[in-house]
């Protein structure tokens, strides 16, 4: 009975999604005074890409013009925005998705020129617009600086001073094992084990 729910359980494993990209997220390393607290930025590039070493990309998903395409597949995602209070509200947000519409309707444009360097840092420089948002930042050796970000409403608007300054590193983050993962290599170790008292 063991060994038959093991094989099911395998079987189930082997059905679950597997990680689509690898995801980098930011560290703040240094804070800004003309910077809110709470910025958060996510990327997650194909594993193709990481392997490459270095990805370099200037596109734009040109909706209002009927060109809503998108013509990389290694960039995967990027969503930035600041939580000021911590309490997971998302001000200033941009939310790009790899074969998705723009979230504002419009487009996104994306520049980036990156190095994907050893322990799973990136360096290089990177901006981001989705027409109601935007960023830039630069980094010298594996530390980034925020060179600009703006927003129509929210912190870091147009119509105030510009937000800038805050220093930050973006890492790899190492995925937990999932729960049923977990399960299955207790089950299998339990067969082994019962296999080798035999």
């Amino acid at each position: 009975m063991l060994r038959i729910t093991s094989v099911l359980f395998a079987a189930a494993l082997l059905a679950q999604p597997v990680q689509a990209g690898v995801m980098y997220s930011w560290h703040q390393t240094a804070a800004s005074d003309t910077m809110p607290k709470g910025m958060n930025l996510e990327l997650v590039f194909s594993d193709k890409a990481v392997a490459q070493g270095s990805l370099k990309l200037d596109f734009e998903t040109a909706c209002w013009i009927g060109e809503c395409y998108d013509p990389q597949d290694s960039l995967l995602s990027l969503r930035y925005w600041i939580d000021e209070d911590g309490d997971g509200t998302r001000r200033n947000y941009i939310n790009y998705g790899y074969r998705s519409m723009p979230q504002s309707g419009f487009g996104d444009r994306i520049m980036l020129d990156l190095s994907f360097l050893p322990g799973g840092y990136l360096s290089g420089s990177l901006l981001a617009n989705d027409t109601n948002s935007d960023f830039e930042m630069k980094s010298n050796g594996s530390t980034f600086e925020l060179l600009v970000a703006r927003s129509d409403e929210g912190p870091c608007s147009f119509f105030g001073p510009p937000c800038s300054g805050e220093l930050g590193q973006l890492r790899a983050e190492v995925p937990e094992p999932s729960s049923a993962a977990i399960a299955g290599l207790g089950l299998l170790a339990a067969w082994f084990g019962r296999r080798r008292r035999r």
